[in-house]
């Protein structure tokens, strides 16, 4: 089976340096390299790379463009910081050459800066929007994709279903009735209880909720290289949802893994 990887970070200093305990090389000798090794293994046809131009590589946006021009297989995602200029600056990074827009909401953002400056253009364009939010904005942003619902949304890490959001989750459920947002079952290992331990079976019933209102036409898979390394390999963040979690027939994992990926790059035309 084909793979699209919707969500994975290659940054010029690896991620694991960040915990003084990385033998991964920097630049493309490094991660990208990694990575590569994984696309052959296991028949990864392409990936979202989602920028975020803070931290320890505050440049990550223009080293992930240099590398797209050079890989095809790289759709990258170029980071744009919440707020009122996001739709200036979502134009630029566009006008850059980068796929789609990547946008990282902080927990005390209200997000209704969205309603009036930002989803207009992504529509407009068929521009996709990686979006990290919490599931108290998502009553905000149903009111926001009311007068903008075909914009194509990925919500990020499936909304940071942890113990504490739970409680506001049926916000991120109730997204499912616009048809262009999409839920990336990923980020398993940052909100399990027991993060290393794979599979994370306590968060298998989040996947049941997501089934249940999106159907695996609206789910995709994304790992989470690099950060997911620190916790689990690669092959068991790829498998799980195949070996472990099982819930899914053979038809609904082709959805997940590569057709509703295959048709965001599709709708994006290019």
């Amino acid at each position: 089976m084909k793979i699209i990887d919707t969500h994975i970070h290659i940054f010029e200093r690896p991620y694991s340096d960040l915990f003084e305990n990385s033998h991964i090389k920097d630049g493309e000798d490094g991660e990208l390299h990694l990575y590569e090794e994984y696309r052959r293994k296991y028949d990864i046809e392409s990936a979202f790379v989602i920028c975020y131009d803070e931290g320890h590589c505050p440049a990550n946006g223009l080293y992930v463009k240099g590398l797209s021009e050079k890989h095809k297989w790289i759709h990258s995602f170029g980071y744009v910081r919440p707020g009122n200029h996001f739709q200036s600056d979502a134009e630029r990074i566009i006008s850059d050459g980068h796929f789609g827009i990547s946008c990282y909401l902080k927990k005390d953002d209200s997000g209704e800066w969205l309603r009036s400056r930002g989803l207009s253009f992504l529509q407009n364009n068929n521009i996709p929007l990686s979006l990290t939010i919490w599931p108290h904005q998502c009553r905000m942003l149903q009111k926001t994709l009311a007068d903008f619902p075909e914009t194509t949304i990925l919500i990020n890490h499936m909304g940071r279903p942890s113990s504490e959001n739970m409680k506001n989750y049926d916000a991120i459920l109730s997204l499912s009735k616009f048809e262009n947002v999409y839920i990336k079952l990923s980020g398993f290992y940052a909100f399990s209880s027991e993060g290393w331990r794979c599979p994370q079976k306590d968060m298998f019933h989040v996947i049941d909720l997501l089934k249940n209102n999106y159907g695996s036409e609206r789910l995709v898979f994304a790992s989470d290289f690099s950060p997911v390394l620190e916790f689990n390999t690669y092959r068991q963040t790829l498998e799980m949802l195949r070996l472990d979690y099982c819930g899914f027939c053979e038809k609904e994992l082709e959805n997940i893994y590569y057709l509703n990926a295959k048709k965001i790059i599709l709708k994006r035309g290019k």
